[in-house]
C-alpha cells in the first residue's frame, strides 16, 4: 500500500527522535535525512499496511547491503565491518536505494517486522523466574517470531556489566535503571516452549536467517553476533513453532495446554500491530480463558496501547495473573525497546 509521503516522513521523525536518539547514530542520522527526501520516503511509502515504517525499509536496506556485502554504502555499516562516525553521504545512500528500488518494495511487501530482540529477556527471565521458581512452566511467546526468546532457559544473564545468573553463550545485558529485580531463587525451567505467529520464521532456511539478522539495526553489533550465537541453538527439541493469524486461533493454542502445568504467556512489542478491536479482544478471550485455568501473562508494550493508563509513558512491562479464576493486574517495570536499561517498580 502506498501511503502519503507526508505521514511516511512524520513516521521518521518520530522515529529518530523517539527510539533512536541516544541509542543508534547510524539510525538516527539516515531517519532524520530520509524524513526530508521526497525519493526515499516515496520508496519506503510501499511498506505493507500496519507495519513499522522506518524498521521495515531500513530492515531492507540492510538486507540488500548484507546480500551484496561490496556495495560501496557497505563500508559505513558496522554489522559489515563498516565505520560509521557521524556521517554518510546521503546521496550514496540514496543511490543504492534508487538502484536497488524494486527490490527494497518487494521486501516492503512481502516481508514484516518480526525481531526476536534477546535482550527482552533481560526482564522476562526475571519475572517468569519470581512466579514460577523451582517449578517446570509451560510458555507461550505470541508474536515469537522465530521463537528465539523462548530458549531464555538458555542464555546467560549479566545486569551492570556483571554477572548474575545462567549459562550458555549468549550473554543478556542489561542496567537496573532503578529499583529491585523481582526475587527469585533459580531460573525458571521451561518444560514446553510455543511460539504463535502469524509468518513463523524457520531458522533452516538461510534466507529467513538473514531476514533476521536484517532487522538488527546495522550499528549493534554485538547484537548481531548475540543473534547468530542464538540461532546457532535455535534447533531444541520442546520448540514447538505454531502458525496464528486469529483471536481463535491464538485461544485454541493456549486451550491446548496441560491444565496440570503451570502456564506462562507473554508477548513483547506486538499489539501495536493489532488494531483496538483486536487488542480489546485478545484481552477478552484470555480473561475467558483465565476463568477456567490459572494463567501468568506478561504484556511489555507502549503505553499507548496498554487497555489502561498506568500515569507514564514508555514501553510499560505488566504482569496479570488469573488464580482461581480471580484477576490482579500490576506494573512490573518501564524500559525500552531494545531493554538496554530496566526501571523496576518493586
Amino acid at each position: 500500500m502506498n501511503i502519503d509521503t507526508g505521514m511516511v516522513a512524520d513516521w521518521f521523525k518520530r522515529f529518530a527522535e523517539k527510539e533512536c536518539k541516544g541509542v543508534s547514530p547510524l539510525y538516527y542520522y539516515l531517519s532524520t535525512r530520509i524524513a526530508k527526501d521526497n525519493d526515499l520516503l516515496r520508496i519506503a511509502s510501499f511498506c505493507a499496511e500496519r507495519q513499522p515504517i522506518p524498521n521495515l525499509f531500513l530492515a531492507a536496506v540492510h538486507y540488500l547491503l548484507l546480500k551484496n556485502p561490496t556495495e560501496h554504502l557497505a563500508k559505513y555499516y558496522p554489522t559489515l565491518g563498516g565505520v560509521f562516525e557521524d556521517n554518510i553521504p546521503i546521496e550514496l545512500f540514496k543511490e543504492f536505494c534508487l538502484e536497488y528500488e524494486a527490490d527494497i518494495i518487494e521486501l516492503e511487501q512481502s516481508r514484516v517486522v518480526q525481531t526476536n530482540v534477546l535482550n527482552r529477556c533481560a526482564y522476562l527471565m526475571p519475572i517468569l523466574s519470581s512466579q514460577f521458581s523451582g517449578q517446570k512452566v509451560n510458555v507461550i511467546d505470541v508474536g515469537a517470531s522465530a521463537g528465539l526468546n523462548l530458549n531464555m532457559d538458555k542464555y546467560a544473564y549479566y545486569y551492570d556489566g556483571t554477572y548474575s545468573f545462567g549459562n550458555g553463550e549468549v550473554a543478556i545485558q542489561s542496567n537496573v535503571e532503578e529499583g529491585v529485580m523481582p526475587a527469585f531463587s533459580l531460573p525458571v525451567s521451561i518444560l514446553n516452549k510455543v511460539g504463535i505467529d502469524q509468518l513463523p520464521i524457520d531458522l533452516t532456511n538461510n534466507d529467513n536467517a538473514l531476514w533476521l539478522k536484517a532487522l538488527i539495526w546495522a550499528d549493534k553489533v554485538t547484537r548481531m553476533k548475540r543473534l547468530g550465537q542464538a540461532i546457532e541453538i535455535a534447533g531444541m527439541e520442546n520448540l514447538n513453532m505454531r502458525v496464528g493469524r486469529t483471536i481463535d486461533d491464538f485461544e485454541e493454542i493456549i486451550r491446548e495446554q496441560n491444565p496440570d502445568i503451570p502456564l506462562a504467556i507473554y508477548h513483547t512489542h506486538v499489539l501495536y500491530q493489532f488494531s483496538k478491536e483486536e487488542r480489546m479482544r485478545f484481552r477478552e478471550m484470555l480473561d475467558r480463558v483465565g476463568r477456567d485455568r490459572d494463567i501468568t501473562y506478561v504484556a511489555a508494550e507502549s503505553s499507548l496501547v496498554h487497555d489502561q493508563d498506568w500515569g507514564l509513558n514508555g514501553i510499560l512491562v505488566l504482569l496479570t495473573t488469573y488464580t482461581g479464576g480471580v484477576k490482579k493486574c500490576r506494573m512490573l517495570a518501564k524500559t525500552k525497546g531494545h531493554a538496554d536499561w530496566i526501571h523496576w517498580m518493586s
